[in-house]
């Protein structure tokens, strides 16, 4: 706070601009009139009293961050109060900005724990603050009494000598500590928004993957009731992989989050690693059963992608199929029109040379920046989607069926294809065509049947289509959250 009679850290300023400083200050001191006053009300009904304000020098003593920065501690601190059984009447709490600050202030229900405890644990909860210094957690106890610990809270800048200290000499200068405070405060909010970004996005890839392994029935795939085309996995292998997957969706996000090369493609060795180790543990848990190797590519790249979007800029669809590309570059020439680990060639590069394009695979949607997902699949997840706030169990399963449909219809898949032979393949996509195309009607659930039963005859299953559903449906509760023109129009 700017003392009333001492403005020599100002400079020399003119006795209008003196006159607005002490104006400032008279504001100031009587917000801070107002607030002991309060205090004393809840005294007089008998209770003890909580308050959270900020230690900011000089003024305004708030704006859009340190807002954004008090809000932040204040869920903090309530989680912390909570958390030692320290109980506070919420619908008479006071929270508002005044010339002083933030401030909030509310009673702490029963008598249970004394005001002398609660200030012990406000102070650790200080102390375990990274930027706890800034923080003033006071109470006041039944009878109106400020209750101190007796302890002298040190300069947030200099650590030496206690604050009160500082501040009465006016050791630092307040433009210099203005500066530090909101490059510490900025920092402490870009962890934050991290932290969030990331926990989100790791949710939302493991959603995709247990809705999609959950949509029954489905042609040729396991689900909750059938193995489908399979005889070595069942919907508890694909939790069982899906729970161990789990735990690297947030370290994907984060690298992604953290990425600030100029060359996109530097982050690649590291993905690759990721992934590969997400392979080893997928078949150790499954017992050598490839359920997610499709999806760990297809996710990884998601996860990464859409955690650099959302740090650097508004996420949006375009964005992401354009850093998709830039990420992948050539990755079919790459990797299908090259020997890379041996002379023996592998089902892909064989699909590849026999099929051309129809046999670039999971590549080849990839490295063009997902078409199937964005010209077919988000498409129909819109339409079932967009207009619901809380998406209930059957409209995600109707969608998600739909979408499964369209993506069977479009995708080329390079396992059905190099299995079953390009004729299969195209029966396979014609009759998931017209079963989208009668979806909704009463013919729909006729056409389903032919394509599940087409797939058991046949020993179908479209996994790679499974991959995408789960893919578009990831991308699709990222733009939801993360895309502001979205946001603001719901």
């Amino acid at each position: 706070m700017i003392h009333p009679t001492c403005f020599k850290h100002l400079g020399c300023i003119c006795k209008q601009e003196v006159d607005k400083m002490e104006k400032v200050v008279r504001e100031i001191l009587e917000a801070k009139e107002i607030r002991s006053k309060e205090r004393q009300k809840f005294a007089e009904l008998g209770d003890i009293s909580l308050s959270l304000t900020l230690n900011i020098p000089g003024v305004p003593k708030s704006n859009d961050q340190i807002k954004l920065f008090f809000s932040e501690c204040l869920s903090d601190l309530k989680r912390f109060l909570l958390s030692h059984r320290i109980i506070i009447e919420e619908k008479r709490e006071i929270i508002r900005p005044d010339a002083a600050g933030d401030f909030y202030l509310v009673p702490v229900s029963g008598n249970e724990i004394s005001a002398a405890t609660i200030k012990e644990i406000a102070e650790l909860y200080e102390k375990e603050h990274s930027l706890g210094r800034l923080l003033d957690v006071d109470i006041t106890d039944e009878k109106g009494n400020p209750v101190s610990s007796g302890k002298a809270k040190k300069c947030y800048f200099c650590n030496e000598h206690p604050a009160v200290f500082c501040m009465r000499r006016q050791t630092h200068k307040y433009g210099e500590m203005r500066t530090v405070i909101e490059k510490d405060i900025s920092r402490f909010l870009q962890e934050r928004r991290k932290i969030r970004v990331c926990k989100d996005l790791s949710a939302f890839a493991l959603k995709a993957l247990l809705h999609e392994v959950s949509l029954s029935p489905k042609p040729g795939l396991v689900d909750r009731f059938s193995n489908g085309s399979h005889s070595d996995m069942d919907f508890s292998t694909f939790l069982n992989s899906s729970a161990v997957l789990s735990v690297y969706f947030k370290e994907i996000a984060e690298y992604g989050y953290s990425y600030s090369s100029a060359n996109i493609k530097d982050a690649l060795p590291k993905l690759r690693q990721i992934g590969l180790q997400m392979e080893e543990d997928m078949y150790r848990e499954t017992c050598g059963v490839n359920t997610h190797k499709g999806a760990i590519f297809l996710l990884g790249f998601s996860l990464f992608v859409s955690a650099n979007q959302i740090k650097n800029r508004n996420f949006s669809y375009d964005s992401f199929v354009n850093q998709i590309k830039e990420l992948n570059g050539s990755l079919v020439e790459n990797e299908l029109g090259k020997k890379l680990y041996s002379s023996k060639k592998t089902h892909g590069e064989e699909c590849f040379e026999k099929f051309g394009d129809k046999g670039k695979g999971i590549r080849g949607e990839i490295q063009s920046g997902l078409p199937c997902v964005f010209n077919h699949a988000i498409p129909v997840l819109s339409s079932h989607f967009d207009k619901m706030d809380a998406v209930k169990d059957a409209i995600i399963h109707e969608g998600l069926k739909q979408t499964l449909l369209v993506l069977i219809a479009h995708n080329y898949d390079s396992n059905i294809l190099y299995r079953k032979g390009e004729k299969v393949l195209n029966e396979l996509q014609d009759i998931s065509q017209q079963a989208f195309t009668l979806f909704g009607t009463q013919y729909f659930n006729s056409k389903y049947q032919d394509l599940l039963d087409y797939c058991n005859e046949n020993r179908i299953s479209p996994g790679g289509s499974a991959d995408l559903l789960a893919v578009a449906f990831f991308t699709y509760m990222v733009n939801k959250k993360y895309n502001w023109k979205v946001f603001n129009t719901n």
